[in-house]
């Protein structure tokens, strides 16, 4: 099996990982403020690699430079967590799912404005084909504009961002290490946040720690969708492209609405069917093997000077 089959097959069960388990953030964000679960999250699951990496023999050194610029890569992460959770506060769930969900035509357009690069025409087609698959398992009949759905916009294009920058420079750094800083980026700046933002003692309650569903969330979330979840998306996209990545990522709502008709007595509707179809219709697109076009010397030679 080519390597690029493996990293994409790895980061569609990341995505099935988070889709399944957003029931379960839900159920704990009900006891703890975002900033607070994402917190205990992200110190966890740092904690956790934090052996791994200490264990591990570098063939060369972490130079500052890298660590500073992970460390960028990981603020970015946090930062569409940050918009988006503010933007819940004035959007519906659903809004927020699809617009965050445009990160998948932002990934190949900031792809090509900002480093001229072009992307397969069937896998945009196929990001095309998803986003309109998302508009029907989210948006329903609802168009209206709010602040909310802004905030939320900015925190796509930050996702979008995250996914161009993971791609170009995980090439470059350990997967393991690439990774831990930026979970522990993403941890120190949702601490700094629940402390700004959210209930200074919620998190030094002693019933929040003998609540099992906080507890449970937390173990869950830290080791399967955080240390894991990230460390295999880290190694998959060196292997395939920061498009194809964006359009996998756009599975999640699926695997979400799937759960929850499975497992929470949701009751599938045509929209969820419909978007849901156009969504996997337009990931099995991007695995069709596309021809490669012959180019003379005069066309190599603009690319190259581009």
């Amino acid at each position: 099996m080519k390597i690029e089959r493996i990293a994409t097959i790895s980061l569609i069960i990341v995505t099935l990982l988070w889709g399944t388990t957003f029931v379960v953030v839900q159920n704990a964000i009900e006891f703890v403020e975002p900033f607070t679960f994402n917190a205990f999250r992200f110190i966890l699951a740092t904690l956790i690699l934090l052996p791994f990496l200490l264990r591990r023999k570098q063939k060369n050194g972490i130079t500052l430079k890298q660590v500073l610029i992970t460390s960028g890569i990981g603020f970015m992460l946090f930062s569409g967590y940050l918009l988006q959770t503010f933007g819940l506060i004035y959007t519906t769930s659903s809004k927020s799912g699809f617009i965050t969900g445009l990160c998948v035509v932002l990934v190949p357009v900031f792809l090509y404005v900002f480093y001229r690069e072009r992307s397969n025409w069937a896998t945009v087609l196929a990001c095309f084909i998803a986003l309109f698959g998302l508009s029907f398992l989210t948006l329903g009949n609802r168009l209206s504009v709010n602040i909310g759905d802004v905030l939320t916009l900015f925190g796509a294009i930050a996702f979008a961002i995250h996914i161009i920058l993971t791609g170009k420079f995980t090439k470059q750094m350990d997967a393991l290490t690439f990774t831990t800083i930026q979970l522990a980026t993403v941890g120190i700046f949702s601490t700094i946040s629940a402390f700004i933002f959210e209930l200074p003692k919620a998190p030094l309650s002693k019933d929040l720690f003998t609540n099992s569903t906080f507890i449970f969330a937390v173990i869950v979330t830290a080791i399967f969708c955080t240390s894991i979840a990230f460390w295999v998306q880290m190694f998959a996209q060196k292997h395939i492209s920061s498009t194809k990545a964006a359009l996998i990522f756009i599975l999640e709502p699926v695997f979400a609405a799937i759960t929850a008709v499975v497992f929470g007595g949701e009751t599938l509707t045509s929209h969820t069917l419909i978007g849901g179809t156009f969504i996997v219709g337009g990931m099995l697109l991007s695995e069709i093997p596309m021809p490669k076009r012959a180019k003379n010397v005069k066309e190599e030679a603009i690319y190259k000077e581009m």
